[in-house]
């Protein structure tokens, strides 16, 4: 890998540790079905994953100051960046270590990548703790 590549991969490392993140979650070993194709053995004990990630809010998108009654509403989303090799997938739930809100679903994972040498993943957040 490249110094393009080791840059971006610094920088994401930093990112994280600047306010760094324990994440676990959960998932099934996989099976063969009865027509050859890998499927989530639900009988089977799961598997426990983890890594160190970064959990933190982005703008959800260009907008107007709005009054509420509350004051001026800001629309911010969630998401997580976590270096490459977090096994993270879109749907799994994961457990943060810190904050408020321990318990967030995934969503659709985005892979960075350098020349097509991916660094890091991230991925918006929904609340999964009710």
């Amino acid at each position: 890998m490249g110094a393009l590549w080791d840059e971006h991969y610094d920088g994401i490392r930093q990112l994280i540790d600047v306010n760094p993140t324990r994440i676990t979650w959960q998932r099934h070993p996989l099976k063969e079905n009865s027509r050859g194709e890998p499927v989530a053995d639900m009988e089977a004990e799961p598997l426990e994953l983890s890594a160190w990630a970064r959990i933190s809010h982005q703008s959800g998108g260009v907008r107007g100051a709005e009054s509420a009654a509350g004051g001026i509403t800001a629309n911010f989303s969630t998401y997580v960046v976590a270096l490459r090799g977090a096994d993270l997938r879109q749907g799994d739930v994961i457990t943060a270590d810190a904050g408020a809100i321990r318990k967030w679903k995934v969503g659709v994972v985005d892979e960075l990548a350098v020349e097509g040498e991916p660094y890091a993943i991230q991925a918006p957040l929904a609340r999964a703790d009710g």
